[in-house]
């Protein structure tokens, strides 16, 4: 039994040692000094590199690339040279029609606007000035911009109108009496019309397709590309009219008729204004369809809740809360096309935009079509290095 027992000790003392052996082995038998710089040499390459620079600037660094985002050059050539001048020509278009109840409804429209300007423009900055060339006695009050800014990434409308000058009638219908042979053409006196909008639009396959090159002439489209684009805004619209002047108006050329005459009370109103939010879904396409030539089109629809409380307008965040309803919900719309040639140094070309916007109440419906189509040359210049 002691014979025993002395063996589990001489064994346990022999195991022990063992494990201090190699212990020490682990703790002082270090390797030679040009492999630690090695080792440490491939611990650093593992390392991630550390960021340069403080939060602010490396947040706009971001934010800048999101938005100028580098193209697939198999599709999108990008601009060579840092100017470009051109020459425009620029042909507006709009319409607004107003209807009531049963089926009385009357349709202005200003009479078209041919306007010309020189344009110069800087990488992706253009600036430049256009004027009327057929229309050159409108008051100061009118006010006509309706311009878009290019990105990469987002296409930005700006829309600015004040207007009422140069406006006709172009039809009017008083349920079953159409009144259109004899008062179109008529100048419209009282009326004013007041739009300011702004919405943006996100291209989703922007490395690949180019909104630019079809409608900005900032790069070139080398293949053919599509992309879904999102996007929503804020519009505002207010309509006034003086229609005491406007029924004498009438009065005169229909010679005294009633059947001709406006006696709809919905219709009749002092200032009636519309305020709303789109959400817009849409695709854009561009076709390389042969050397140097590009047809592009965009086609947006937007669902837009509206707040329109004809002269009692609520523009209280509470009232806009009480006043939610479902069928507020309208559907409005943007179309782009756009035809170019650009050989990159030369380009020339013609492009139209249209807007739809949609309003309603439960009697009083309102509808406004504007666009412009626009033709162009221009010369780019100052390659690059």
């Amino acid at each position: 039994m002691k014979r025993r027992r002395f063996a589990i000790y001489i064994l346990m003392c022999m195991t022990l040692g063992v494990c201090a052996q190699t212990d020490s082995v682990s703790v002082y038998d270090t390797p030679d000094s040009d492999e630690i710089v090695a080792d440490a040499s491939e611990s650093d390459a593992l390392q991630p590199e550390k960021k340069k620079g403080c939060w602010f600037g490396r947040t706009c660094k971001n934010v800048f690339g999101f938005f100028t985002a580098e193209p697939d050059t198999m599709f999108i050539e990008p601009q060579r040279y840092n100017f470009t001048v051109m020459a425009q020509t620029t042909l507006t278009d709009d319409y607004f029609t107003i209807e009531g109840e049963d089926e009385h409804v009357v349709s202005f429209a200003p009479s078209r606007k041919l306007k010309l300007g020189p344009f110069f423009g800087w990488r992706w900055l253009f600036f430049g000035y256009v004027f009327n060339v057929n229309t050159i006695n409108l008051s100061s009050k009118h006010i006509d911009i309706n311009t878009t800014l290019y990105t990469p990434a987002i296409a930005v409308d700006l829309v600015y109108r004040k207007l009422g000058d140069g406006y006709t009638l172009r039809s009017m219908q008083n349920g079953e009496h159409d009144a259109t042979d004899m008062l179109e053409g008529m100048e419209i006196d009282g009326l004013d019309i007041n739009v300011r909008s702004v919405n943006a639009y996100y291209v989703v396959n922007k490395r690949k397709y180019s909104h630019q090159a079809a409608f900005n002439q900032t790069n070139r489209q080398l293949k053919n590309a599509g992309s879904w684009i999102f996007g929503t805004g804020y519009n505002r619209c207010s309509v006034s009219m003086d229609w005491g002047a406007f029924k004498k108006q009438v009065k005169k050329r229909v010679k005294g008729d009633e059947r001709y005459m406006i006696n709809d009370s919905a219709l009749v109103f002092n200032k009636m204004s519309y305020r709303s939010v789109p959400l817009s879904v849409g695709y854009g396409y561009n076709w390389v369809f042969a050397k140097n030539w590009l047809f592009g089109a965009q086609m947006l629809g937007s669902l837009s809740y509206m707040w329109s409380h004809g002269d009692n307008y609520d523009t209280s965040l509470k009232g806009m809360v009480k006043d939610f309803k479902i069928n507020n919900f309208t559907f409005d719309g943007t179309v782009r096309l756009g035809l170019v040639w650009n050989n990159a140094k030369w380009f020339a070309g013609a492009s139209a935009i249209y807007h739809t916007y949609h309003y309603h109440q439960d009697k009083l419906r309102a509808d406004n079509i504007f666009g412009q189509l626009n033709i162009y040359v221009g010369y780019n210049f100052w390659r690059k290095k």
